[in-house]
């Protein structure tokens, strides 16, 4: 499980937007939001997304999901 904080330090890693982010996980922006506030955790399904696009170690927007 990644930590708001770690979710956080992982899109500004990537140098997404929360926009950008929430396109590339087909969520809202609002969760984004609420997932870096602690507000709301990532379903199981976008938390394996997170920890994938983690472990790449990619950059910007070179990361896509099949």
């Amino acid at each position: 499980m990644l930590t708001p904080e770690e979710i956080r330090a992982l899109r500004d890693y990537t140098e997404m937007t929360q926009v950008q982010m929430a396109q590339l996980l087909r969520v809202r922006p609002a969760e984004v939001i609420a997932w870096e506030n602690g507000t709301l955790e990532p379903a199981a399904d976008h938390m394996a997304q997170l920890k994938r696009l983690q472990a790449s170690g990619a950059k910007k927007m070179r990361f896509k999901f099949n």
